[in-house]
């Protein structure tokens, strides 16, 4: 399924209200100046799976997300977020352990609707306390 990005929660105005699909197709029309099938040549994929995504009624693998992400020239991070795709990394680590499985979303629960800049401080913080082996001061 294909969700808009827009995030009700911040308090920032959203910088896409557009749905991830809609952004490909204006990105293949306006921007690569193709058609479905042009496209679907350089995934090698049919022209009825480009299409599909384009209107949400799919979402890409793994594999072709990356092969969007440089044919449309998009950043990876507006697709994954667009297409419900975190990176495998986010599995991995929240599966680590016991204690990950339980924290991880916990701690990303509690962390949503951030902005960039208080993301930002967040990962320091998290550096900072990796480094040094002890929390936050208070």
């Amino acid at each position: 399924m294909v969700k808009r990005t827009d995030n009700k929660m911040n308090s920032a105005p959203a910088a896409r209200t557009v749905p991830v699909g809609e952004l490909l197709r204006q990105r293949r029309v306006e921007f690569l100046k193709k058609s479905v099938r042009d496209v679907a040549k350089l995934l090698n994929v049919t022209p009825i799976h480009v299409s599909d995504i384009e209107t949400g009624k799919r979402a890409p693998s793994e594999d072709l997300l990356i092969r969007i992400v440089t044919i449309y020239g998009l950043p990876e991070a507006t697709l994954r977020a667009g297409f419900e795709r975190p990176e495998t990394v986010v599995a991995k680590v929240a599966s680590e352990s016991p204690t990950a499985a339980a924290k991880v979303p916990e701690f990303l629960r509690t962390a949503r609707g951030l902005d960039s800049r208080q993301w930002d401080q967040l990962i320091a913080e998290a550096k900072r306390i990796q480094s040094t082996g002890k929390g936050a001061t208070p």
